[in-house]
């Protein structure tokens, strides 16, 4: 009887480690190179168009880089869990469309080559996705 407590609870130690969720991180993401955004919407208004010709460079050390036409704008990011911040300046007229992307960002999904992200705040129903070049 000890012995088959024993395998009971040892099994339940495995299944429990196992059934942990896995938890996003730096790691499993390359950012290297550059990427494009491919989709941005506001409030179901598609404004992708907005960011053509950007180029987005996401450094080790939380820098973010757009640029366009040889003029870069630097601004910050990170990615922790599910959250994914970026940081371009205010979103003011003066700042369009780079201060748009400003936010706190939810992670829907990630390949090597896509990472499609949602507003953490539903109300806004923003949606944008980096793709690699």
């Amino acid at each position: 009887m000890k012995n088959f407590l024993n395998c009971f609870l040892l099994s339940g130690v495995f299944l429990l480690i196992s059934c942990k969720k896995e938890s996003n991180d730096t790691n499993r993401i390359s950012f290297e190179g550059t990427w494009r955004i491919v989709l941005f919407t506001d409030h179901g208004n598609d404004e992708t168009n907005d960011f053509s010709g950007y180029l987005f460079s996401f450094g080790n050390n939380g820098v973010l880089e757009a640029s366009k036409s040889g003029r870069a704008k630097t601004g910050t990011w990170s990615y922790e869990g599910d959250e994914f911040n970026i940081d371009l300046g205010e979103k003011t007229d003066s700042n369009k469309p780079l201060g748009e992307l400003t936010d706190d960002w939810e992670l829907i999904s990630q390949t090597s080559t896509e990472i499609k992200l949602k507003d953490d705040n539903d109300s806004s129903a923003e949606f944008l996705t980096f793709k690699k070049n």
